[in-house]
């Protein structure tokens, strides 16, 4: 007997079709790159208005005769007075007078000067320091030192010795030290 199974012939692996051979393809990115790089190349280096003749053109030639703007006026900046205004007060600011009792007007200790000035002098130039709001007696007239206006005061420190110097009527920055 002969059964109706039939056993198959030895099989092959079936293979898929063979693909064509792929296309290059270029990708836009990079044609755009190459000439946006070439754009780059020649108006950095003036190609392009050498290309278009413009390599002669001069400035009066861009201006044209319409109006153009102009910057304003150069205005100095006013300069200090000379240390001798200052002394005099020929400024015409309110001065202190001889006798009359003003005081430290800033939150910070000042330097009470053996002579009036600031700049270039040694320590020992110092001869006391008055304290914030403490009390001081004008002796005279002001002197300018350093561009800054010096009152000769006598003042009683915080450690109680009284002493005669010289203290500057506001800071270099203008910043009022002697005052009401």
């Amino acid at each position: 007997m002969q059964s109706s199974l039939s056993i198959p012939e030895e099989t092959q692996p079936v293979s898929p079709p063979p693909t064509p051979p792929a296309r290059k393809t270029y990708s836009r990115f990079w044609v755009g790159f190459v000439i946006g790089f070439g754009i780059l190349l020649l108006a950095s280096c003036s190609g392009i208005g050498i290309a278009l003749g413009l390599n002669a053109v001069s400035l009066a030639e861009l201006q044209g005769n319409g109006v153009v703007w102009t910057p304003p006026p150069y205005t100095p900046a006013p300069t200090l007075q000379p240390e001798a205004d200052v002394a005099t007060g020929a400024d015409g600011s309110a001065r202190f007078s001889a006798e009359r009792r003003v005081r430290n007007l800033t939150n910070s200790r000042v330097n009470v000067r053996a002579t009036p000035g600031y700049l270039s002098k040694q320590a020992s130039d110092v001869i006391g320091v008055l304290e914030p709001g403490a009390a001081v007696t004008i002796l005279g007239e002001s002197q300018g030192a350093d561009n800054l206006a010096w009152w000769r005061v006598q003042a009683t420190l915080a450690d109680g010795r009284t002493v005669e110097g010289w203290v500057a009527e506001a800071t270099a920055s203008g910043v009022q030290i002697l005052g009401e």
